[in-house]
């Protein structure tokens, strides 16, 4: 079962700087990850054991050369390995490699917390104002780049994945804090 992530990419508030980064949902649609453009968090897509593996859909490549560090992170059946980053304010690219055995996604929500849930799922509307942004999920096997300009602050990472039975990859500990100094 697919659920188009889409509709939750639209203004990242306060996250990132104004780079022109691509942030794609599932549905194609791309835009900058930074000043007030697109960010998304809410893929459900994908997640179910019976799902079939997505490709990965690389985020800011026009800044990978660009970047100041690259952050190795690990997804797993359901954490995220470091569970906990810290990276100065700049461009950063996150080379993420699946060794799961179910899609997953990294997502940042800006200003950390709980990730804003409503009637027992993600809250996208809540995402989409908070600004959360993603490289969305992808199968497993497969390392996927995400590259963004971050400002200073406190992230949470998640993957809220959808299961069959409507759990999230989040609620099952897929978590983590980004801090950028």
């Amino acid at each position: 079962m697919l659920v188009v992530v889409g509709l939750v990419l639209g203004l990242l508030v306060g996250c990132a700087k104004d780079d022109g980064a691509a942030v794609r949902s599932d549905g194609g649609s791309g835009s900058s990850a930074a000043g007030g453009s697109s960010a998304a968090a809410g893929s459900s897509a994908s997640g179910g054991s019976s799902a079939a593996p997505a490709d990965c859909k690389p985020v800011g490549e026009d800044l990978e050369a660009k970047a100041d560090q690259t952050v190795e992170v690990v997804l797993k059946d359901y954490s995220f390995d470091p569970s906990e980053i810290e990276v100065p304010a700049g461009i950063t690219t996150f080379a993420v490699k699946n060794e799961g055995d179910t899609n997953h996604e990294l997502a940042f929500l800006p200003g950390g917390g709980a990730v804003p849930m409503k009637d027992g799922h993600p809250d996208e509307a809540a995402l989409e104002e908070a600004g959360a942004f993603e490289l969305e999920g992808f199968g497993p096997g497969q390392t996927c780049n995400g590259t963004w300009d971050l400002e200073p602050g406190t992230y949470t990472m998640f993957c809220i994945i959808e299961l069959d039975d409507g759990t999230t990859h989040y609620m099952k500990g897929m978590q983590g804090t980004l801090k950028v100094t």
